[in-house]
């Protein structure tokens, strides 16, 4: 395992342990939505270092798709939450 392989274990660590959380926790939809935009970010930034450094294979393909995916649907959610309960949006502001 390379030095960039185990800082991407680290990361996707600590985004599981952070969503499992924020999922037993029950309080904010809209943490559990950001944290899971994060963590697509993050794994289209990891399959993107994969991509240019060992190739672009098809699972590394399938790796951009999940993540370009996840992030999608955090935004969407996001947009959705913001319609339904603009008063979680406006206490940051």
């Amino acid at each position: 395992m390379d030095f960039m392989s185990f800082v991407a274990l680290v990361i996707f660590a600590g985004f599981a342990v952070r969503t499992v959380y924020l999922l037993l926790r029950e309080e904010s939809q809209k943490d559990l939505l950001l944290t899971t935009g994060l963590w697509g970010l993050a794994l289209l930034a990891w399959a993107l270092y994969l991509g240019t450094d060992r190739g672009w294979k098809p699972a590394v393909l399938a790796v951009v798709a999940l993540s370009i995916t996840t992030f999608g649907l955090s935004f969407y959610g996001l947009l959705k939450l913001r319609e339904e309960r603009p008063e979680e949006f406006e206490k940051e502001l």
